[in-house]
């Protein structure tokens, strides 16, 4: 049998990071959590901000892939936004390509484009 692939999970105290926590390690991955906040129950996760290189880097040396979920999906300064999801993203892209991390998965939210107006009624 082969070894479980390592997975860096970030955004993992987050509402999809838990539902990811509890899904991928049934498909055989070992996960790697972090966040800018402790995660309940896992101990060994790696409390961090993506803003910080070098603890990027060493959250990201030696994991198969990234599964990146972390940044703030509420209304914010344009300046927090620009650290969490614009900086951080920045730092975990450069992160896994100068560690040679294959794949990342990203999922993005309601800040690529901003709020859609909705029509009343």
């Amino acid at each position: 049998m082969p070894a479980p692939r390592t997975v860096l999970l970030t955004g993992a105290a987050g509402g999809l990071g838990t539902l990811m926590r509890d899904l991928l390690p049934g498909y055989g991955y070992e996960l790697r959590l972090l966040d800018l906040l402790p995660v309940e129950g896992e101990p060994d996760a790696i409390v961090a901000d993506l803003a910080d290189k070098d603890a990027v880097r060493e959250a990201v040396r030696g994991v198969d892939a990234i599964v990146h979920l972390a940044g703030i999906s509420l209304e914010a300064s344009f300046d927090k936004i620009l650290r969490a999801n614009i900086e951080g993203t920045y730092n975990l892209y450069e992160a896994a390509r100068e560690e040679g991390v294959p794949r990342i998965v990203f999922a993005s939210s309601n800040h690529a484009v901003g709020f859609t107006p909705r029509p009343q009624g």
